[in-house]
């Protein structure tokens, strides 16, 4: 387990350094773009969890589509995903600070935003309509009967739901202003 808290520390480290270099950006920002910013955070965090979660090293021989050096295929699946999300937020943080303010940069940061979801909105319609939700609730209900479960559930919901309040309300507020100076500049 040491390959897994060194990597993981040492890319917490990175984004970390990267926030810090991007500190006096934050600040000057207007906040609207502070709040499109900053959801990119939790978002991070949120990656940093899947890969300490479900990192299970593995020795080899590795075979494709079963194990890996991250663990079983799922498991794999799993981290190379947390380090994506872990990614993702750090450049949608650094792009809603660094780049110019424009409708431009608000569409296409929205629709990266949006295809990053879009699978997992797929997965939530899919429960929906044709779930087996019973036995999911139950698996829920039974790992969240533990501390361990039920800090990382509560852990889990808390960075869910900053990182959408954050991009929500930042996504708002900056097509707003954007709308806003758009029309100005037509009066």
């Amino acid at each position: 387990m040491i390959i897994v808290w060194t990597v993981s520390g040492l890319s917490a480290l990175f984004v970390a350094l990267c926030v810090r270099l991007h500190w006096n950006d934050l600040r000057a920002a207007p906040r609207s773009w502070q709040l499109l910013a900053a959801s990119g955070l939790p978002l991070s965090l949120g990656g940093l969890g899947f890969i300490v979660r479900f990192w299970e090293p593995l020795s080899g021989p590795y075979r494709a589509n079963e194990s890996y050096p991250l663990g079983p295929y799922l498991n794999a699946w799993a981290v190379s995903f947390g380090f994506m999300w872990l990614a993702f937020g750090l450049v949608f943080f650094a792009l809603a600070l660094r780049t110019p303010r424009t409708r431009r940069l608000w569409l296409t940061l929205l629709a990266g935003w949006v295809l990053a979801w879009l699978p997992h909105g797929i997965i939530g319609i899919g429960f929906l309509l044709a779930g087996s939700n019973h036995v999911s609730v139950e698996f829920y209900r039974t790992w969240a009967s533990k501390w361990p479960g039920l800090i990382v559930l509560g852990t889990s919901t808390v960075i869910l739901l900053t990182h959408f309040g954050l991009a929500l309300w930042g996504f708002m507020r900056t097509g707003l202003e954007l709308q806003r100076a758009a029309s100005a500049a037509t009066s």
